[in-house]
């Protein structure tokens, strides 16, 4: 895989893991496509090096969006909503999801 391009890990019931590790088993590594998706707040969480915000879309899977991006998409947040073209990124050890543009 070129530098800079890498898979997603989501649980078995298709929520997108903020981390993954190799103990971890029953991981799904997805290719990081953009998608077009509504997203709602749900509530937000530590781990142990990030903290983040979790959201779900129509079908109530879950995706992650740190702070840095989540602090982006304020502006376009209806009723705790946000809709758009979305990319995952990675941190470190962490991955997430990012609003790449608004009102798709």
């Amino acid at each position: 895989m070129p530098k800079g391009q890498y898979q997603i890990p989501f649980d078995k019931y298709g929520n997108q893991q903020h981390w993954a590790n190799s103990w971890m088993t029953d991981l799904e590594w997805r290719d990081n496509a953009p998608f077009v998706a509504t997203l709602t707040y749900v509530g937000y969480s530590r781990g142990r090096s990030a903290a983040y915000f979790d959201f779900k879309d129509h079908n109530g899977k879950l995706v992650v969006v740190f702070l840095k991006d989540f602090e982006e998409m304020i502006p376009h947040l209806v009723k705790g909503s946000v809709s758009g073209s979305f990319k995952f990124i990675k941190r470190g050890q962490n991955y997430g999801c990012q609003l790449i543009e608004s009102g798709l």
